[in-house]
């Protein structure tokens, strides 16, 4: 699964990574977390990718 993208549909969600999430993208299992959305899926409207 190396270099891909935890996917997050809401910044909630990604403050709510659990243990074993962080350790994936500290191991590098995870590139980085790929954000749907702010507040809401959709919100905005273009992807936010964070490395």
């Amino acid at each position: 699964m190396a270099n891909q993208f935890l996917v997050k549909e809401t910044m909630a969600a990604m403050r709510d990574l659990s243990a074993a999430e962080i350790t994936a993208l500290q191991s590098g299992t995870y590139e980085g977390v790929q954000l749907l959305g702010y507040y809401e899926k959709g919100i905005p409207q273009h992807r936010l990718i964070i490395i």
